[in-house]
C-alpha cells in the first residue's frame, strides 16, 4: 500500500480514510469512482511507484449525498 506524504495527509483524506467516513469498502469505493457515480478523487499523487489518491471534506460530502439518494431511490 503506498504511502501517503504527510502534508497532504494533513490537508486531505486517503482513499481509506474517506472509505470509513462512508462506511464503504476499499472495493465499493473504488468501483463507483471508477464507473463514474462518484466524483474523481480531489487530487492523485502520482509521483512514487504508485499512485495515491486524496480526497477533501468537500468531495466527502457529495459522495456522502449521492449514497442518501440511492437510499432514498430504493425505499
Amino acid at each position: 500500500m503506498p504511502t501517503p506524504k504527510l502534508e497532504l495527509a494533513a490537508k486531505y483524506l486517503t482513499s481509506n480514510q474517506a472509505r470509513k467516513r462512508l462506511d464503504l469498502s476499499l472495493f465499493q469505493l473504488n468501483l463507483r469512482i471508477e464507473r463514474g457515480i462518484f466524483p474523481r478523487p480531489t487530487y492523485v499523487d502520482e509521483t512514487g511507484i504508485q499512485s495515491v489518491r486524496y480526497f477533501d471534506e468537500n468531495w466527502v460530502r457529495i459522495a456522502q449525498a449521492i449514497l442518501d439518494n440511492a437510499v432514498k431511490e430504493n425505499d
